[in-house]
């Protein structure tokens, strides 16, 4: 046999397979630039197909989803639910009834047209939301914890025991308790009381929401003292008598000792939730999300019939089943919760029930820590009927995607109930003054991120541009793009826009809507100037679709209920800024996530160099002991010691908890060794990953621009934006080396090699302007595979010349109220400040003419540029398209259609609906041009910005460099 040396045998591969790997390398660059150029179905946006009160027709559903399909959309999450009279607004008249056979023939006509187009279709499985409907009853419904209870000074009871308050006329006994008292007769909380009660009661029972934002929940941990001086009654005391109880409640017990004691009587009844913003006739009970059963009676009653009458669609056109985000309130209890309680906890929950009335068994700490318990077997359940729901879903080939984690501060354990789910799904709030002002109260992206990292899910989906308040007028530049682009550093890449109504003719322009979201259908003014705004959207999703995401740091949120993930400013391990993260679990750090040499890797790719412990400083034992073998194998921990295990235990488990704590954090404060690994003793991630000489993986000198970081094989693929109204000029450092860099545009799809780029220390320092608002895409690749990207100054100082306003006219879209034929413009200023009401209140398109000549220079590029548009401006050179200025700086090559001489320039200009909907409310208005059933706008409502507004130039640059086709 003939053995070739090493040596050799080493060259020989390279010189074979070298061409092979560089010709894939380039196939794969060449991939990701047609992916960009032209994005895939996978990338396109979908939208909340909201049919208004069901009302919606056969040619209106034709019509709408051709339009969406040659707009660029994906699919559609069909929504059939009300709200049009919500907010003063008029009622829409229903439609047929959600599941009835005249609905079924609208949603099979629905799922056969987008078949033909290739529309995906999310169904969700109800009308408005809440799953439930007018045929759910009580013994199905959600429920929650009920109780009475009688103190009994004496020593002897002989009467009757009063019921605990019931709704609907249901009511299920768990037990009759009895206690013996130590502090006397006083309930907890009242004045003759001297101790301090449990705090938050209601929301330590899941008895209640704790807010719509995802508040912060580790102050429902409690109180990690074990003092027995303010307890009520020792856990030993407490007695089930409930056979000595008849069916109307009379008992004649003789307590075993002296008095004084308490006799609760305790159940569940129905917490009468009701199915949400319905349709019509579809109003009811919500059912039971911790009873499969339940889900079944329902699935089986309400679900099954439509997906049987969609069969010939199913995996073709419907792929998903939906529901909507947790409205539920509080619910804490269930048929089989005793049983599954036992199962998942390891003790009866029915003698620490006194705790759920507020009084405190055996001592606070434990006392809290059943709460815990119960709230934990509460998320787990919660988790099982969505786990149940994707089963399912899975017989008939389709998967879910459901709202599930939050906002509303829900008894759940948000991430783990995405586990099931094929799209995780959560959602953001557009900008507004009106309602979620803040980031705390609209951003809840980094939740459906986190989640599909940590269960391997590719797609991170946002309901997103939801508002309450602006109707129509929401600025595609300052209010939708700044807005997706901040979901999109908090990790989305698939945009379900809230809302697309569906509104048939008949009901005139703008038409029937929704009292929430963001107005986009055919019939919002810009529709059919909107492909390139939408392609904005796709070509940003699909790049950041490519890959997994770079994260440092993996933060563990415990494993309370109820516990969500917020926004990235909001990180409670102190990352930001410089480096991003993932939260996990504890489902998916002990099943999900792989310790490999000293880092956790997620199903999707992610490597973690450091662990960040739960601020709330609680753990159960099992998370402890997963982390200790991390550390142990060459992980790096930061966070402090643990104050206590959540939930009870018992003592051998709290004596193990105990040592493992010790041997972790006994030689804290300083930063120390633990097997291979090392611990550090701070709750500051930021700081620990300076300790361990983590390089930061993105910064800027301006501290004005967010990120994230994507990795594609041998691609790093960054997505920078501005977060500022200013424009933004910064040298930015990327942690990348030997890859050269290049700028890719999403607004204008133009992708250019970078220059006056170098290496610094771990990274690749770049210069970046960008625009108010503005954003791009850095994109390292090989750098023989980035010819074909033209070569330009990364801030190029543009010559600059006017064009006169004197030199154009305005002609105006017929029908809605303006002047017929031409206008000259004496100044570009916005239509609403005209002493004309036909343009002050004008809303539609107006189109701008002049006339120019220019002679392009080699390498020379022309740029139309416009100081503000309001809101969108479709150009034409010589009569054919060149493209649209929606973003700025708005401004746009035109360069390729300029011909030498005389140039004729025509920019179509559109503003948004409110201006013509306030003329239309004018005194003495005799003729009105808009029919809708929202009522916000009146006649001194204060008009919008619109049209061209400020000088309007011409710019040229000159590339400095070769460029290649």
């Amino acid at each position: 046999m003939l053995i070739c040396p090493k040596p050799i045998l080493a060259f020989l591969l390279a010189a074979l397979l070298s061409p092979y790997a560089l010709a894939q390398n380039v196939t794969s660059a060449a991939k990701l630039r047609e992916g960009f150029q032209n994005p895939p179905s996978q990338a396109k946006l979908r939208c909340y197909w909201w049919w208004l009160n069901g009302n919606t027709t056969e040619d209106t559903i034709t019509y709408e989803l051709t339009e969406m399909s040659r707009k660029g959309f994906g699919g559609v999450l069909l929504v059939d639910a009300n709200g049009s009279n919500q907010s003063g607004n008029a009622e829409v008249p229903p439609g047929p009834t959600f599941g009835s056979p005249e609905w079924t023939k609208l949603y099979i006509h629905a799922l056969k047209v987008a078949a033909e187009l290739h529309l995906e279709v999310t169904l969700n499985i109800t009308s408005g939301w809440n799953l439930g409907g007018p045929d759910v009853v009580p013994s199905d419904a959600s429920k929650i914890l009920t109780f009475s209870r009688t103190t009994l000074p004496t020593q002897h009871f002989d009467g009757n025991l009063p019921a605990p308050p019931s709704k609907n006329g249901f009511y299920r006994q768990i037990a009759v308790l009895a206690y013996p008292l130590t502090h006397g007769l006083a309930l907890p909380g009242k004045s003759s009381d001297t101790r301090k009660p449990i705090a938050l009661l209601n929301l330590k029972t899941a008895s209640a929401e704790g807010g719509f934002s995802m508040p912060s929940t580790e102050r429902l941990l409690g109180d990690a003292s074990a003092s027995s001086l303010d307890a009520d009654t020792p856990l030993v005391g407490v007695v089930n008598i409930a056979d000595q109880v008849d069916a109307a409640g009379h008992t004649d017990w003789q307590p075993p000792t002296r008095g004084p004691w308490e006799v609760l009587c305790i159940g569940y009844t129905d917490s009468d939730a009701r199915v949400s913003t319905a349709s019509g006739a579809w109003q009811g009970l919500a059912i039971d999300y911790l009873d499969r059963e339940a889900f079944d009676t329902y699935w089986t009653h309400t679900v099954v019939p439509l997906l049987e009458a969609g069969r010939p669609y199913l995996g073709k056109s419907l792929i998903n089943l939906a529901s909507d985000s947790w409205e539920l309130g509080g619910t804490n209890w269930t048929s089989r919760f005793q049983a599954e309680f036992r199962a998942r906890r390891g003790y009866d929950p029915v003698p620490y029930l006194p705790v759920v009335a507020g009084r405190i068994v055996t001592d606070r700490a434990t006392s809290e820590r059943f709460l815990n318990d119960l709230r934990r077997t509460v998320g787990d359940l919660v988790t099982d009927h969505y786990d149940h729901m994707a089963e399912r879903a899975r017989e008939y080939g389709l998967g879910i995607e459901c709202e599930s984690g939050g906002p509303h501060s829900a008894p759940l354990d948000a991430l783990e109930t995405f586990r099931s789910a094929a799209v995780p799904q959560t959602e953001y709030w557009a900008q507004s003054n009106e309602h979620r002002s803040t980031d705390q109260d609209r951003f809840f992206t980094k939740e459906a991120a986190s989640a599909a990292d940590i269960y391997g899910k590719p797609i991170v989906a946002q309901e997103g541009m939801t508002s309450i308040g602006p109707q129509w007028s929401e600025s595609l530049a300052t209010d939708l793009k700044p807005s997706f682009d901040q979901a999109l550093t908090e990790g989305m890449n698939r945009l379900v826009w809230h809302e697309f109504t569906s509104s048939p003719a008949s009901f005139g322009l703008p038409g029937n809507e929704y009292f929430a979201g963001t107005h986009l259908n055919p019939r919002v003014t810009w529709w059919n100037q909107g492909g390139d705004f939408f392609l904005y959207l796709n070509r940003s999703q699909f790049l950041l679709q490519q890959g997994h995401a770079v994260d440092d740091v993996l933060y563990f949120y415990g494993d309370e209920v109820p516990n969500f993930v917020r926004l990235k400013q909001d990180d409670p391990a102190h990352v930001l800024p410089g480096y991003d993260y993932d939260v996990t679990n504890e489902d998916a750090l002990l099943h999900n996530l792989e310790v490999k040499s000293g880092v956790i890797e997620s199903p999707m790719g992610n490597a973690y160099r450091l662990v960040v412990m739960p601020k709330g400083r609680r753990l159960s034992l099992a998370s402890l002991e997963r982390i200790a073998t991390y550390v142990k194998q060459g992980g790096n921990l930061a966070g402090e010691s643990p104050l206590a295990p959540t939930g009870i235990v018992d003592q051998p488990s709290a004596d193990r908890f105990a040592a493992l704590t010790h041997a972790l954090w006994d030689l804290c404060p300083a930063a120390h060794p633990y097997g291979a690994g090392k611990v550090l003793c701070t709750a500051n991630g930021r700081q620990a990953l300076q300790t361990l000489n983590v390089t930061p993986d993105f910064e800027d000198a301006s501290h004005q621009l967010d990120y994230i970081h994507r990795r594609d094989g041998s691609t790093d693929i960054y997505f920078v934006r501005n977060r500022s109204s200013l424009a933004v000029d910064t040298p930015a450092t990327f942690r990348v080396t030997g890859l050269a860099p290049q700028l890719w545009n999403a607004v204008d799809g133009t992708m250019q090699r970078a220059v006056r780029y170098s290496k610094t220390g771990e990274g690749t320092s770049l210069h970046l302007h960008l625009a108010p608002f503005g954003s791009v895409f850095v994109v390292f690749t090989n750098s023989s595979a980035s010819n074909s990207a033209r070569v330009v100054e990364n801030n190029p100082k543009p010559a600059s010349k006017q064009l006169p306003p004197s030199q154009w006219t305005i002609a105006f879209q017929p029908n809605r109220g303006a002047p017929v034929g031409a206008v000259a413009v004496d100044r570009f200023a916005s239509w609403s400040e005209s002493s004309n009401p036909a343009i002050k209140y004008f809303s539609g398109t107006a189109t701008y003419r002049t006339t120019i000549s220019h002679h392009v220079g080699k390498d020379e590029h022309v740029y139309l540029k416009l100081t503000d548009v309001r809101e969108i401006c479709t150009v034409r050179i010589n009569g054919k398209p060149v493209g649209t200025i929606w973003a700025m700086p708005y401004r746009l090559d035109i360069t390729a259609s300029l011909s030498e001489g005389e140039n004729v320039i025509e920019l179509d200009v559109t503003n948004l609906w409110p201006n013509r909907i306030i003329g239309d409310a004018q005194p003495n208005t005799t003729q009105r041009f808009t029919t809708t059933n929202i009522r916000k706008y009146t006649a001194t409502s204060p008009l919008l910005p619109s049209g061209l507004i400020g000088p309007v130039f011409l710019e040229s640059t000159v590339d400095i460099g070769p460029s290649s086709k």
